[in-house]
């Protein structure tokens, strides 16, 4: 068996060292999982999200602060094997006003027990989800399997937000934009 020459034998490593190369970018630039799994560190609670929250648009623009967006997503904590699922809802609102949310899959209106109190009494030292604005008002809710099933299947999604005083603002969003949250339903 003849080997090579040394120069022919570098550029056959070259050649595989390209391949091994182009294979690995292939990995990297993979498009990212829509359902993601972290560790709390600070509370050892497994936490699941979506990558990003479903975006319901305003169907009027106007409301005090002009924010024509809101957002809700789902996200289950797991503290040694005690599974719990919540949604996470925010809207545009004004400091210091209530605001009354009221969610509706396909037209029908969801019952949704609120949380009391903060991520913390969930097991989580850190809120799942970003406040998107200063002037969002965040709510957490405890998310039954049926009504995330409702969700993750619906043709429209609209969230109604009631103050106190004033005019109930909708946001809504089509089943198209509902891929991430499908794809938490379905794990």
């Amino acid at each position: 068996m003849k080997l090579g020459s040394i120069p022919d034998r570098l550029a056959g490593g070259c050649w595989r060292l390209a391949i091994l190369v182009t294979t690995l970018t292939g990995c990297v630039s993979a498009p990212s999982q829509p359902v993601i799994e972290r560790l709390d560190p600070n509370t050892a609670t497994t936490l699941t999200v979506i990558k990003k929250p479903v975006e319901l648009l305003a169907e009027s623009i106007g409301g005090p602060s002009g924010d024509p967006f809101a957002f809700i997503a789902p996200f289950e904590t797991d503290r040694m094997g005690t599974r719990a699922q919540y949604l996470w809802m925010s809207a545009p609102s004004i400091e210091g006003a209530k605001l009354e949310l009221q969610l509706l899959c396909d037209g029908q209106p969801v019952t949704l027990p609120p949380v009391e109190g903060d991520v913390e009494h969930l097991g989580l030292s850190h809120a799942p989800y970003q406040s998107p604005a200063p002037w969002s008002m965040q709510q957490y809710f405890q998310l039954p399997r049926d009504t995330l099933q409702c969700l993750a299947e619906a043709q429209k999604i609209t969230l109604e937000t009631r103050p106190v005083t004033g005019e109930v603002a909708r946001f809504t969003v089509e089943r198209k934009d509902l891929t991430e949250l499908r794809a938490f339903s379905s794990r």
